[in-house]
């Protein structure tokens, strides 16, 4: 009797009369997926903006808002060539949303009807096997929640024996493309905590560096700070010479009373000039007067000698 109920649910489970699974080219029995995307593309083209006139766009947008208002009153609103591209986009936008949201619950409630149909078959199977949960052992009833669960996290939408070993197998790839991603991450992980460790040490040097700089900078600073003060001294200290020898020239300049004698530097100046011109006078008078103490003292010879002078220029 075990073997029977074993190889029933193996007949049931594993090799069902029907699929457990609707395919996915039967969801659409009462709608065409194709037929109406293109309805969609269709519509979306015939109704582009710029093959649609502004009188068009608001009969199309006046019966959206009539239909998605229904009984309530439309809220006023300014219309213009703007508001009416901007409402005219949202329209078919919200048109293709819908048809799109119909389709679905179709498809969700096809779906439901097959899953509904399926679940009676194998009932019914059951039932004339006059098989229940009650008959199974506890481990069968373990092993068939343990098949269960791992149909839902495998996602597998039948329970035959090849879809859980392709399922485990997508599994174990995936693991492996884990496990090769993680082990690129530790990698990646390694190689950046000793970029890390690098860039510490290169930090350290140059925090080094940098207070050797300051350090050699800073004495440098004193030095120069140490001359710089050394020279102030001692240009104050000559400053303070100067300033008493001026301070005695000024009291010594006092005493004399040039300013009030009359020696002024402008009338100085001026005597100075006469005095060069003088000198000048009396250098052009010595020139002529020593060429009259050339002459003889004698009048007569005097005479005889400027008339010798005169044929020698004459000849």
């Amino acid at each position: 009797m075990p073997g029977d109920i074993e190889d029933a649910l193996s007949s049931v489970f594993l090799n069902p009369s029907t699929p457990s699974y609707m395919p996915e080219d039967s969801y659409f029995t009462s709608v065409n997926p194709e037929e109406t995307y293109a309805h969609l593309l269709n519509d979306s083209s015939d109704k582009n903006e710029n093959n649609v006139s502004e009188a068009e766009k608001w009969e199309f947008i006046d019966s959206w808002l009539k239909s998605h208002f229904k009984d309530k009153r439309v809220p006023l609103f300014e219309k213009n060539s703007a508001v009416a591209s901007a409402l005219y986009e949202m329209a078919l936008f919200n048109k293709q949303q819908d048809t799109m949201t119909e389709i679905i619950i179709k498809r969700q409630k096809i779906q439901a009807m097959e899953y509904r149909s399926e679940a009676k078959r194998i009932k019914d199977i059951l039932e004339t096997m006059r098989l229940s949960k009650d008959d199974l052992s506890k481990n069968g009833v373990h092993s068939l929640k343990t098949l269960t669960s791992l149909a839902i996290i495998l996602g597998l939408a039948n329970t035959e024996q090849s879809s859980y070993l392709s399922a485990l197998a997508q599994l174990n790839l995936d693991i492996l493309r884990a496990e090769r991603n993680n082990n690129a991450i530790v990698g990646i992980i390694e190689s950046m905590e000793t970029r890390i460790q690098k860039a510490k040490s290169k930090n350290e040097k140059l925090d080094k560096l940098l207070y050797n700089l300051c350090k050699s900078w800073d004495s440098k600073e004193e030095e120069e700070l140490r001359k710089w003060e050394k020279n102030m001294d001692l240009l104050l200290q000559k400053g303070k010479e100067y300033q008493d020898r001026i301070m005695k020239l000024e009291r010594k300049y006092n005493e004399l009373n040039v300013e009030e004698g009359g020696l002024r530097f402008k009338v100085l100046k001026k005597k100075e000039d006469y005095i060069n011109y003088l000198e000048q006078e009396i250098g052009t008078k010595k020139a002529k007067l020593k060429t009259y103490q050339i002459m003889p003292p004698d009048i007569i010879l005097a005479k005889l000698k400027t008339d010798e002078a005169k044929q020698k220029l004459a000849s």
